[in-house]
């Protein structure tokens, strides 16, 4: 396997990423807290490109803004996703960092796993969802996700930063047939299995209404659940203070696909049900979706 090429932007990249890991072992989350804000606006002045990835969705979520409303946007939806990144290192390398939340919806994933047909937790880039998810407790089961994966990233998970191993087992996104062999035994296994609904990047979709407009997003999570009788739950974590969080179970359902001719239209059914889950949370939450693509374009 090659090594990933060691460019100057790479290596600042790192260089910003170490300091920040440095300044989580001496001052804590506070510490690396008050170091985010100069160095984020300082990059929102210098850089188009992060203002031209998060217009993406913030026009759509705020159609009102004006150019000075939509550079504030910018700055609390990046400063938003630089706290999630402190946390995910101040939990890694602090052995007794922890953060404390609930899990609204516990019993109905208990009844969906007690089923035995395994469980897909359909989730998205929202909130603190990877140190969350690793909070789940109570399913009795192996957690499994499906993600993309990369050793050598210069942004770390905090499972990567602490010794022992990872809360859940990482199944590679881009391996093998997409992870998809390894997620179908693990639902047979009776199983739960992660899998992101909300970036589309290559594979089966479906065009459905959101925010608006016409989005592409992937459906390769219902065809799985679908082809193993397995249930999904949508399941999203949002970030509620500095060292708290909620996740709440928005919706479930067992996919089941009809006739041949009906499977594209049952697809669209069920992508449109998590993107109606995913609007109801952006209400809530609107600078907690660290989504820099454009969705409605493809």
């Amino acid at each position: 396997m090659s090594m990933p090429r060691r460019t100057p932007l790479r290596f600042l990249e790192a260089l910003g990423h170490n300091i920040f890991y440095l300044t989580l072992l001496l001052f804590g989350q506070g510490g690396a807290y008050l170091l985010l804000k100069p160095v984020i606006a300082t990059y929102l002045a210098f850089s188009r490109k992060i203002h031209r990835n998060t217009a993406f969705y913030l026009k759509r979520r705020f159609p009102e803004h004006g150019p000075v409303r939509l550079w504030l946007d910018t700055f609390r939806l990046v400063h938003s996703f630089g706290q999630v990144l402190v946390d995910r290192g101040w939990l890694g390398l602090r052995g007794k960092a922890r953060l404390e939340g609930d899990l609204l919806g516990a019993e109905r994933l208990r009844e969906l796993v007690a089923g035995g047909k395994g469980l897909v937790l359909l989730t998205a880039h929202v909130g603190n969802w990877q140190t969350a998810l690793s909070h789940i407790r109570g399913l009795e089961v192996p957690i499994n996700s499906l993600m993309h994966y990369e050793e050598e990233a210069v942004a770390k998970h905090y499972f990567d930063l602490r010794s022992g191993e990872a809360p859940f087992k990482i199944i590679k996104s881009d391996g093998f047939m997409g992870g998809m062999i390894e997620s179908t035994a693990a639902l047979q296994r009776g199983e739960v299995v992660t899998i992101m609904g909300d970036r589309y990047e290559g594979g089966p979709y479906a065009e459905v209404e959101f925010l608006g407009g016409k989005a592409r997003l992937p459906t390769a999570a219902y065809s799985l659940a679908a082809a193993t009788g397995a249930p999904v739950a949508i399941l999203l974590a949002a970030k509620t203070g500095r060292r708290t969080y909620t996740i709440n179970v928005w919706d479930d359902f067992y996919p089941a696909m009809g006739e041949r001719n009906e499977r594209r239209r049952d697809l669209s059914l069920w992508a449109e049900r998590f993107a109606g889950s995913l609007e109801g949370y952006l209400a809530e939450h609107p600078y907690q979706w660290y989504n820099f693509f454009d969705l409605w374009s493809q």
